[in-house]
């Protein structure tokens, strides 16, 4: 997003029945150049893998031209499912293909070389027999003759049956729901405790991208205010009332910056975490899915050792999203959904809810930045949010 292509360069291909895969070089006129992962003729991927995997556990390796598409099954289970396997049209940054009830297989478009999370976060909370994830069955990758490694997909067991947790919030938000949503978060956080990872950098919010950002903005358009809550005092609309309060917004947070958790320490977490990631099942049990963390971000931060509190103050904004585009009072879904959590978590609600304060601003700053430069007209939410936090008691 926001930068020209102006080259494609393919580096390697193979073909396996009608099918074939093509890893290409996008360069850009701006950055350094990225890696994508191009497929022909989707509704053959699975004959394809049916192919490519195995019978059993275990490996299967293809050599083309400059490396080899290695094909890893880890789980037994029925390969004529594969034959069945049909795209999914949805507006994502990856591609899905699904034999209902049986099984799932994504494909992750933009690559980078390493470990990818949400393979390795699966087969983790796989080995833990956490059973709010599906079961990871088999991945694909590639590995260049420069050594560098490449996941290219993975297949897990589809969850039948089951609403994404967005639709479900937005249809009819119930406390219920969200106190068992926030007990199931707690219960992921608690299977991914003693997983490895690296130090992650520090969480800091990008304020002065903002700033520019709201500046640049002011010139070219004017975001009407939705509702009082989104006016300063002076009747100033959402662009002036955000850059006034950014002073306030910095020294908040910077009294309340995360350097050392009361009740949590740094751990492997979901990373990108909101109601699209979540499925609840027909007995109102809840599924975490998508554990690659936010796509833009390097494998190393992903990779990162980072709170809790970061997932928690991910979904309490992604319930105000809910709110804002339901028009329905989330109040009560959102303090059920932290109790939930802190009885699970055996943390204190209280102090929960002091933790959250500074990774919810760095999270609506996050989304006010992200809404300025790809949806300005929603940028009224994530304002909305930083005025009120700017602004406690009023």
């Amino acid at each position: 997003k926001g930068r020209t292509p102006i080259h494609v360069e393919q580096i390697d291909e193979i073909t396996i029945g009608n099918a074939s895969l093509s890893l290409v070089s996008l360069q850009f006129r701006e950055g350094e150049p990225d890696l994508y992962l191009l497929t022909e003729n989707d509704d053959f991927i699975g004959p394809l893998l049916y192919r490519a995997l195995g019978k059993t556990v275990g490996s299967k390796s293809l050599r083309s031209k400059k490396g080899i598409f290695s094909f890893v099954t880890y789980s037994e289970f029925g390969r004529d499912d594969l034959e069945s396997l049909k795209p999914i049209s949805a507006e994502q940054s990856n591609s899905s293909f699904v034999a209902p009830g049986k099984i799932f297989f994504k494909i992750f478009r933009r690559l980078q070389a390493g470990a990818h999370p949400e393979e390795e976060v699966l087969r983790f909370l796989n080995e833990q027999d956490y059973q709010g994830s599906p079961e990871l069955l088999a991945s694909c990758r590639y590995t260049g003759d420069d050594g560098k490694t490449y996941i290219l997909g993975i297949l897990e067991k589809h969850l039948p049956d089951t609403q994404n947790a967005w639709d479900v919030f937005t249809r009819e938000p119930t406390a219920e729901k969200a106190y068992e949503l926030g007990s199931e978060t707690a219960r992921m956080h608690n299977a991914l405790r003693e997983m490895d990872g690296c130090e992650a950098p520090s969480e800091k919010p990008p304020i002065e991208r903002l700033r520019g950002l709201l500046e640049q903005n002011a010139a070219r358009f004017r975001v009407g205010a939705r509702n009082d809550e989104c006016k300063s005092a002076a009747g100033n609309d959402e662009l002036t009332a955000v850059q006034a309060i950014l002073p306030r917004l910095q020294k908040i947070w910077t009294d309340t910056a995360p350097n050392k958790s009361a009740i949590f320490k740094p751990q492997r977490i979901h990373g990108d975490f909101h109601l699209g990631q979540v499925l609840m099942t027909p007995d109102a049990r809840f599924k975490m899915i998508d554990f690659e963390g936010e796509p833009t971000r390097s494998l190393e931060f992903r990779h990162g050792l980072r709170s809790p509190a970061v997932d928690v103050a991910g979904m309490i904004r992604s319930f105000a999203y809910a709110e804002a585009v339901s028009k329905k009072n989330m109040d009560n879904v959102r303090q059920a959904f932290i109790l939930g959590y802190a009885k699970t978590a055996n943390v204190s609600g209280n102090a929960l809810q002091q933790e959250l304060k500074p990774y919810i601003i760095a999270k609506a700053i996050y989304e006010a930045c992200y809404e300025l430069e790809f949806r300005p007209d929603w940028f009224w939410i994530p304002a909305r949010a930083l005025i009120q936090l700017a602004n406690p008691g009023e």
